[in-house]
């Protein structure tokens, strides 16, 4: 068996490995699991999608089997000066601090500990385990995007599959979908002395924003068990091009979280519906859409992580690319692992040590029930 305090090592050796995204550089951090795996003997597989921009597929055993799936890109440190601890990696008081303790590489050196284990035990793998470590999860998930289509086959046989972010050890087997889109809003421009001559654009945004708020008290009375309701959130306006001109011009965009029953493509024309009743020269552009995804709660995925770790499950407002595998593969996906998520992207982020522990445990006996 791995010693815990190895865990806790190798923990602090990934958080030590800057792979700050922006830029996006996971080549170093990459190379390193790669030669953890090769020692223990897996097959891996290194996968250039941009220039430093790395993925990491690994496996052992055959037929169907479970994927366990992490990121190694983390937000940028920040201002070194408001940390307390070192950034690169500082172990205090039972946490370790530093860039991507809890989001997400105290969650790969769970996943990577509980392989060891597994492999040094020499246990027969009767099933596929494979190991996805991806990049740019923090910008624009092409880590992911690039192996579902590229890389599908490489995931053939697995039916289960595990995003080890942190969740409190909490199961999250529901997500929110999501619909950002752009309004843009037409005016006549006049002279600000005679704003009756013109026909100011930034005003009818404010209505349509209105009638946005309206529409988000609407979507309280539909919930899910899980996620809640769908919400609005007008996140950006621009328009005018100066103080004394009547706008003529006037863009907002917004950010549209949908439920199961709900889809980007009736979040648009919502607000299409809108912008119609209020007789508006406008036009209404899906830029991002993402489907809500929710398993069910007899999968035997699910089932048998919550009696393993003893634990509940949950929904997640937020998008993580479950969703992406769920869809683009076909696997079966919950998002489960160490640390409380709250901590994420904060200065002076840490994880637990005895959160590194067990996670580490929790994710041994999910190989061996799935693989062994």
């Amino acid at each position: 068996m791995i010693a815990m305090e190895e865990v806790v090592e190798l923990a602090k050796s990934l958080v030590g490995i800057n792979s700050e995204n922006p830029p996006g550089n996971e080549k170093a951090i990459a190379f390193f699991i790669k030669d953890f795996l090769d020692d223990l003997g897996l097959e891996t597989q290194l996968i250039e999608f941009g220039k430093n921009r790395y993925n990491l597929i690994a496996s052992i055993g055959k037929k169907e089997g479970l994927m366990l799936n992490g990121h190694m890109d983390t937000v940028p440190i920040g201002n070194v000066e408001s940390w307390k601890f070192d950034p690169l990696g500082e172990i205090k008081s039972g946490k370790l601090y530093g860039r991507g303790a809890v989001d997400m590489k105290g969650g790969l050196a769970c996943v990577l500990a509980a392989a060891k284990n597994l492999v040094k035990e020499k246990v027969k793998f009767k099933k596929k385990l494979s190991l996805v470590f991806v990049g740019d999860e923090e910008v624009g998930l092409a880590g992911s995007k690039f192996i579902i289509e590229n890389y599908k086959d490489a995931l053939k046989d697995i039916k289960y599959g595990i995003i080890a972010e942190p969740t409190n050890f909490l199961i999250t087997i529901a997500q929110k979908g999501l619909a950002e889109m752009e309004v843009k809003i037409k005016g006549k421009a006049a002279h600000g002395s005679s704003p009756e001559l013109g026909d100011n654009a930034i005003y009818k945004a404010c209505d349509v924003i209105q009638e946005l708020r309206k529409l988000s008290e609407n979507l309280k009375k539909k919930k899910d068990t899980l996620l809640g309701s769908g919400t609005i959130n007008v996140g950006k306006i621009s328009g005018g091009t100066k103080v004394n001109v009547v706008p003529d011009y006037c863009e907002i965009e917004i950010d549209r979280r949908i439920i199961p029953g709900e889809t980007p493509e009736l979040a648009k024309k919502q607000v299409e519906k809108i912008v119609r009743k209020l007789k508006i020269k406008g036009e209404v552009k899906l830029l991002l859409s993402r489907l809500p995804m929710k398993l069910s709660e007899n999968s035997l995925l699910v089932k048998t992580l919550r009696e393993i770790a003893e634990t509940k499950l949950k929904g997640a407002a937020g998008y993580t690319e479950a969703e992406l595998y769920y869809r683009g593969v076909g696997i079966e996906c919950v998002v489960f692992g160490s640390g409380n998520p709250s901590l994420c992207h904060i200065t002076n982020e840490y994880i637990k040590i005895d959160e590194l522990k067990k996670g580490c445990a929790v994710f041994e006996k999910i190989i061996r029930k799935f693989c062994c």
